[in-house]
Protein backbone atom coordinates (compact mmCIF):
# COMPACT_ATOMS: atom_id res chain seq x y z
CA UNK A 1 0.00 0.00 0.00
CA UNK A 2 3.38 2.23 0.76
CA UNK A 3 4.54 1.76 -2.77
CA UNK A 4 1.06 2.71 -4.49
CA UNK A 5 0.87 5.65 -2.44
CA UNK A 6 4.14 6.63 -3.33
CA UNK A 7 3.54 5.87 -7.12
CA UNK A 8 0.05 8.31 -6.94
CA UNK A 9 2.18 10.69 -4.95
CA UNK A 10 4.70 11.00 -7.61
CA UNK A 11 2.69 10.83 -10.25
CA UNK A 12 0.32 13.56 -9.52
CA UNK A 13 3.14 16.15 -7.93
CA UNK A 14 5.15 15.41 -11.76
CA UNK A 15 1.41 15.77 -13.40
CA UNK A 16 1.22 19.24 -11.79
CA UNK A 17 5.00 20.25 -12.30
CA UNK A 18 4.33 20.00 -16.07
CA UNK A 19 0.86 21.39 -16.38
CA UNK A 20 1.98 24.91 -15.01
CA UNK A 21 5.94 24.42 -17.02
CA UNK A 22 4.05 23.42 -20.28
CA UNK A 23 1.99 26.88 -19.77
CA UNK A 24 5.36 28.84 -18.34
CA UNK A 25 3.84 31.85 -20.54
CA UNK A 26 0.83 31.96 -18.76
CA UNK A 27 2.08 30.96 -14.83
CA UNK A 28 5.52 31.97 -14.78
CA UNK A 29 6.14 34.75 -16.73
CA UNK A 30 3.03 37.34 -15.88
CA UNK A 31 4.67 37.22 -12.18
CA UNK A 32 8.24 38.40 -13.34
CA UNK A 33 6.80 41.04 -15.85
CA UNK A 34 4.63 42.17 -12.68
CA UNK A 35 7.28 42.40 -10.33
CA UNK A 36 9.55 44.30 -12.81
CA UNK A 37 6.57 46.64 -13.21
CA UNK A 38 6.50 46.82 -9.06
CA UNK A 39 9.93 47.30 -8.78
CA UNK A 40 10.31 49.96 -11.61
CA UNK A 41 7.25 52.26 -10.41
CA UNK A 42 7.29 51.58 -6.45
CA UNK A 43 11.38 50.74 -6.05
CA UNK A 44 12.50 52.89 -8.37
CA UNK A 45 9.97 56.23 -9.69
CA UNK A 46 8.72 56.47 -6.20
CA UNK A 47 10.51 55.07 -3.90
CA UNK A 48 13.38 57.47 -4.50
CA UNK A 49 10.96 60.19 -3.38
CA UNK A 50 10.30 58.61 0.01
CA UNK A 51 12.14 58.32 3.18
CA UNK A 52 13.36 54.95 4.54
CA UNK A 53 10.79 52.83 6.55
CA UNK A 54 11.90 51.13 9.65
CA UNK A 55 15.85 52.16 8.97
CA UNK A 56 15.99 50.71 5.38
CA UNK A 57 15.13 52.14 2.05
CA UNK A 58 12.02 51.87 0.22
CA UNK A 59 13.13 49.22 -2.10
CA UNK A 60 14.78 47.31 0.42
CA UNK A 61 11.81 47.45 2.48
CA UNK A 62 9.12 46.08 -0.12
CA UNK A 63 11.29 43.03 -1.76
CA UNK A 64 10.50 40.57 0.81
CA UNK A 65 7.07 41.06 0.77
CA UNK A 66 6.29 40.92 -3.33
CA UNK A 67 8.80 37.95 -2.94
CA UNK A 68 6.05 36.18 -0.44
CA UNK A 69 3.53 37.64 -2.37
CA UNK A 70 3.80 36.11 -5.11
CA UNK A 71 4.91 32.96 -4.05
CA UNK A 72 1.54 33.05 -2.28
CA UNK A 73 -0.72 33.94 -4.88
CA UNK A 74 0.91 31.50 -6.85
CA UNK A 75 0.75 28.38 -4.64
CA UNK A 76 -2.84 29.14 -4.33
CA UNK A 77 -4.08 29.93 -7.71
CA UNK A 78 -1.81 26.88 -9.23
CA UNK A 79 -3.84 24.32 -6.83
CA UNK A 80 -7.36 26.15 -7.07
CA UNK A 81 -6.92 25.90 -10.61
CA UNK A 82 -5.68 22.40 -10.98
CA UNK A 83 -8.10 20.83 -8.92
CA UNK A 84 -11.04 22.93 -9.54
CA UNK A 85 -10.92 21.71 -13.55
CA UNK A 86 -9.99 18.55 -12.39
CA UNK A 87 -13.81 18.55 -10.73
CA UNK A 88 -15.15 20.39 -13.71
CA UNK A 89 -14.06 17.77 -16.18
CA UNK A 90 -15.06 14.96 -13.96
CA UNK A 91 -11.50 13.44 -14.18
CA UNK A 92 -11.28 13.60 -10.00
CA UNK A 93 -13.52 10.59 -10.05
CA UNK A 94 -10.65 8.31 -11.62
CA UNK A 95 -8.53 9.23 -8.51
CA UNK A 96 -11.33 9.06 -6.15
CA UNK A 97 -12.21 5.38 -6.93
CA UNK A 98 -8.00 4.51 -7.22
CA UNK A 99 -7.07 2.90 -3.94
CA UNK A 100 -4.84 5.75 -3.21
CA UNK A 101 -5.32 7.60 0.45
CA UNK A 102 -7.11 11.11 0.64
CA UNK A 103 -4.01 12.32 2.19
CA UNK A 104 -2.12 11.32 -1.03
CA UNK A 105 -3.83 13.07 -3.02
CA UNK A 106 -4.18 16.36 -1.18
CA UNK A 107 -0.38 16.26 -0.46
CA UNK A 108 0.40 15.89 -3.93
CA UNK A 109 -1.89 18.65 -5.31
CA UNK A 110 -0.38 21.04 -2.18
CA UNK A 111 3.08 19.68 -3.01
CA UNK A 112 2.11 21.00 -6.57
CA UNK A 113 1.62 24.37 -5.32
CA UNK A 114 4.31 24.71 -3.39
CA UNK A 115 6.77 23.78 -6.22
CA UNK A 116 4.86 26.48 -9.02
CA UNK A 117 5.17 28.70 -5.53
CA UNK A 118 8.78 28.32 -5.04
CA UNK A 119 9.76 28.62 -8.66
CA UNK A 120 8.07 32.03 -9.01
CA UNK A 121 9.55 32.84 -5.62
CA UNK A 122 13.26 32.26 -7.28
CA UNK A 123 12.11 34.07 -10.37
CA UNK A 124 11.10 36.95 -8.18
CA UNK A 125 14.42 37.05 -5.98
CA UNK A 126 16.64 36.85 -9.24
CA UNK A 127 14.35 39.99 -10.78
CA UNK A 128 14.69 41.97 -7.10
CA UNK A 129 18.73 41.29 -6.87
CA UNK A 130 18.89 43.40 -10.69
CA UNK A 131 17.14 46.48 -9.06
CA UNK A 132 19.02 45.99 -4.95
CA UNK A 133 21.83 44.13 -3.55
CA UNK A 134 19.49 41.39 -1.17
CA UNK A 135 20.79 40.95 2.19
CA UNK A 136 19.28 37.41 4.16
CA UNK A 137 19.84 38.10 8.01
CA UNK A 138 18.68 34.86 8.96
CA UNK A 139 18.66 32.09 5.58
CA UNK A 140 16.28 29.36 7.84
CA UNK A 141 14.02 31.68 9.14
CA UNK A 142 13.55 33.18 5.19
CA UNK A 143 13.61 29.76 3.71
CA UNK A 144 11.27 28.14 6.49
CA UNK A 145 8.89 31.32 5.94
CA UNK A 146 8.60 30.96 2.27
CA UNK A 147 7.82 27.20 2.48
CA UNK A 148 5.38 27.18 4.97
CA UNK A 149 3.38 30.44 3.09
CA UNK A 150 3.28 28.70 0.35
CA UNK A 151 1.72 25.32 1.81
CA UNK A 152 -0.78 27.04 4.00
CA UNK A 153 -2.23 29.04 0.63
CA UNK A 154 -1.97 25.72 -1.06
CA UNK A 155 -4.42 24.25 1.30
CA UNK A 156 -6.09 27.49 1.12
CA UNK A 157 -6.73 26.94 -2.77
CA UNK A 158 -7.33 23.36 -2.49
CA UNK A 159 -10.14 24.22 0.29
CA UNK A 160 -11.78 26.50 -2.12
CA UNK A 161 -11.42 24.27 -5.20
CA UNK A 162 -12.78 21.37 -2.93
CA UNK A 163 -16.22 23.71 -2.34
CA UNK A 164 -16.32 25.68 -5.56
CA UNK A 165 -19.10 25.10 -7.67
CA UNK A 166 -18.32 27.29 -10.70
CA UNK A 167 -15.71 29.11 -12.29
CA UNK A 168 -16.41 32.41 -10.65
CA UNK A 169 -16.12 30.80 -7.11
CA UNK A 170 -13.02 30.18 -7.64
CA UNK A 171 -12.10 34.16 -7.84
CA UNK A 172 -14.07 35.32 -5.16
CA UNK A 173 -11.07 34.33 -2.40
CA UNK A 174 -8.27 36.45 -4.82
CA UNK A 175 -10.49 39.29 -5.48
CA UNK A 176 -12.16 39.55 -1.97
CA UNK A 177 -9.21 38.41 0.26
CA UNK A 178 -5.88 38.41 -1.15
CA UNK A 179 -5.87 41.21 -3.36
CA UNK A 180 -7.13 43.10 -0.47
CA UNK A 181 -4.62 41.92 2.39
CA UNK A 182 -1.73 42.57 -0.19
CA UNK A 183 -3.05 46.16 -0.33
CA UNK A 184 -3.85 46.40 3.17
CA UNK A 185 -0.89 44.05 4.41
CA UNK A 186 2.17 46.23 4.76
CA UNK A 187 3.76 44.98 1.54
CA UNK A 188 4.14 48.71 0.38
CA UNK A 189 4.12 50.84 3.72
CA UNK A 190 4.58 49.95 7.71
CA UNK A 191 1.42 49.00 9.44
CA UNK A 192 2.03 51.37 11.96
CA UNK A 193 1.13 54.06 9.40
CA UNK A 194 -2.44 52.25 9.06
CA UNK A 195 -3.17 53.07 12.42
CA UNK A 196 -2.23 57.02 12.58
Amino acid sequence: MIQLNLIAFKTIITKEILRFMRIWMQTILPPAVTTTLYFIIFGELIGSQLNDIDGHSYIDYIVPGIILMSVLTNAYSNVVSSFYSAKFHHNIEELLISPVSNFVIIFGYVMGGVCRGLIVGVVVTVIASLFTDLHIENPFIAISTIVLTAVLFSLGGFLNAVFAKSFDDISIIPSFVLTPLTYLGGIFYSLSMLFW
